[in-house]
């Protein structure tokens, strides 16, 4: 008795899974596809089969027949369109993960002669900076410019500025 209870339990397992399917598929298709819409299309399939039976007849046979080998290379297309882009992915992960291989030694080269540049031109500047404070040259004093003109003219220079006037 219990193979019989195990086929009547498998049997309202598989009926109550198809009924899921169909209440499902029933919601996706209310969300794609009006109500009134769908009842429009079915009304006008149905007069269509009434007024022209052989026509209606001959599509529907097409139409079952020629399906599933639609679906197939529909299937297909999109499976191989799938596949073409996954090779491309791969294909692409593949080449950036070698330059990578390269850039990362490249940038750990240029960010080294980068670091050695700057700490030289600090150095150079803060060294420079110490001399410069440490030298005994003041910036005081006159200068005599002879001009093209023939005229001599005396640059003083003061703490409160630079003064220029002409000497004859």
């Amino acid at each position: 008795m219990a193979p019989h209870n195990d086929y009547n339990d498998i049997k309202a397992s598989a009926k109550e899974n198809a009924a899921g399917v169909f209440a499902y598929s029933q919601r996706q298709m209310n969300r794609v596809v009006s109500q009134d819409t769908r009842q429009r299309a079915y009304g006008n399939a149905y007069n269509f089969a009434q007024e022209q039976p052989f026509l209606f007849a001959f599509l529907l046979a097409q139409l079952i027949f020629s399906f599933l080998p639609i679906l197939v290379f529909v299937s297909f297309s999109a499976s191989t369109i799938a596949f073409a882009f996954g090779a491309a992915a791969v294909f692409s992960l593949f080449w950036i993960g070698v330059a990578l291989l390269v850039l990362v030694p490249t940038l750990f080269f240029t960010c080294s002669i980068a670091v050695l540049v700057w700490v030289w031109a600090a150095g150079s500047f803060v060294v420079a900076k110490r001399l410069y404070e440490m030298s005994p040259i003041r910036a005081r004093g006159d200068l005599e410019v002879d001009a093209p003109n023939g005229k001599t003219y005396a640059v003083t220079k003061h703490e409160d500025g630079v003064h220029a006037h002409s000497h004859n």
